[in-house]
């Protein structure tokens, strides 16, 4: 599906909310990121246990400004070359020994500077995804994602 393999750029993790911030690695289980917290309990649900941003949109998110660093949107993985718009949910992704299923599209209300503490609201309606796990394992920046079996509808 992919002609280049895309990548990630970040693991992000928090307490709860945004920003989450990048950290080496992360292991990831049936349920989602260890160590990583929800501020809503209907976050805490298998088909939403990965959050998934693209760095391309991120870069765009406040046009004039600095880019919004990974974690701003609240995503635990920050992930660049793939164009998770032209995915559809049902798409399975492979990071390593990890496989996800994108589950349901997810749009961020806004962005949150981890440092400057600056925001921005989600004015172009920038679109992640919601991701279930279906293979678990350890996921750190700079792993290929190679999309395995996607719906390129966009849907």
């Amino acid at each position: 599906m992919n002609k280049v393999p895309g990548h990630v750029i970040a693991v992000c993790l928090s307490s709860g909310g945004i920003p989450r911030f990048a950290v080496e690695s992360g292991r990831l289980t049936e349920r989602g990121f260890e160590n990583d917290g929800h501020r809503y309990d209907e976050h805490c649900v298998p088909e939403r246990a990965v959050t998934l941003f693209c760095q391309e949109m991120l870069d765009q998110f406040a046009p004039k400004t600095e880019p919004f660093p990974p974690g701003s949107v609240g995503e635990n993985l920050t992930l660049a070359k793939i164009d998770l718009s032209e995915l559809s949910p049902g798409a399975r992704l492979r990071i390593g020994e990890v496989e996800l299923r994108l589950e349901k599209k997810w749009k961020p209300c806004h962005a949150e500077d981890s440092v400057t503490g600056r925001t921005a609201p989600n004015d172009q309606q920038w679109q992640g995804f919601f991701a279930s796990v279906l293979k678990p394992g350890t996921i750190q920046a700079g792993q290929e994602v190679g999309v395995l079996e996607a719906d390129l509808s966009g849907k």
